[in-house]
């Protein structure tokens, strides 16, 4: 069985940083036309923290609205304040995504207690399990491993979202936690964290090369001979945006490639236009190479 590819979707802006909803139709169907077959959204790719509470509440609203039930959309609910997070999450539960993914509260130190009754409440509050979502360079805490299995053996997990490229703790939660649903969420470590045993992938990459993104993970699941070669693919794209400002190299390609998202919202900048050139002169050859990739 092939992992599913889920994308960390993106935010659609105007260029003067406004919600562009109207354009996340066509987006969808990009996405799901090139394999997708899951979405997270408002994680980091999807900028949820230069987002207020009702800004969140309507791209939820429309990213349900656009799917149509057609693959899961679970929605990250992290933020600082415990009330904050409660209302997103009773709003999703309320609105009918399929899943919520809960971030460890940033900016001040967090207890292992403190996490785990957050855990509780949200899941009180949402009816059924979340996902955790780890990504420790973001949030000042790595979720323990040993918080992740009582979490999913309290029923209050169903699984994790792991962003932090650290392959023996992805080993260590997969020992601790065997039933827990289990997302590699770096683009970095993508085969890598297959190989340790994910379930599934959730990918900032997949927004713009879903089809790049759907082909490792193919040739992973079929021992293809061709892993190596679109492994090299991947890490060469990863290495590239890294050069830059992250989102905004996203949102260009995604652009070059025929759809416009926009730019990042501030305080997140945009390419110049000597970036911009430069960007699209390097990925020419591999947009060549998608195109023969089969669907």
């Amino acid at each position: 069985m092939t992992p599913p590819v889920y994308a960390a979707a993106l935010t659609p802006f105007t260029e003067d940083g406004a919600l562009s909803l109207t354009q996340l139709p066509p987006y969808l169907e990009y996405l799901l036309a090139r394999g997708v077959r899951g979405l997270l959204v408002l994680g980091t790719n999807g900028e949820f923290a230069s987002l207020t509470a009702g800004e969140r509440r309507a791209v939820l609203e429309a990213y349900l609205e656009a799917v149509e039930g057609r693959v899961p959309v679970v929605v990250n609910v992290g933020a600082t304040a415990v009330s904050e997070v409660l209302a997103l999450v009773r709003h999703a539960s309320h609105v009918g995504a399929d899943a919520a993914a809960l971030l460890p509260p940033y900016y001040y130190p967090l207890t292992d207690k403190g996490f785990t009754a957050l855990a509780e409440a949200a899941a009180e509050a949402f009816g059924k399990p979340l996902y955790l979502y780890n990504i420790p360079r973001y949030t000042g805490y790595a979720i323990p491993a040993t918080v992740v299995a009582e979490c999913v053996e309290r029923g209050l997990a169903r699984g994790l979202k792991d962003s932090s490229q650290d392959l023996a703790y992805f080993t260590e939660v997969r020992a601790r936690a065997p039933r827990a649903e289990l997302f590699v969420g770096s683009d970095t470590t993508l085969v890598e964290g297959l190989e340790a045993g994910a379930d599934g992938v959730v990918s900032g990459l997949a927004n713009t090369y879903p089809d790049l993104i759907v082909a490792v993970v193919r040739a992973f699941a079929d021992g293809s001979s061709e892993l190596s070669t679109w492994r090299e693919r991947l890490l060469g794209v990863r290495t590239l945006f890294g050069r830059y400002p992250y989102l905004a190299a996203t949102r260009y390609a995604l652009q070059l490639r025929g759809l416009h998202l926009g730019p990042p919202r501030r305080p997140l900048i945009d390419l110049d236009a000597a970036g911009r050139e430069e960007l699209a002169r390097t990925l020419d050859p591999l947009h060549h190479t998608l195109e023969e990739v089969p669907r």
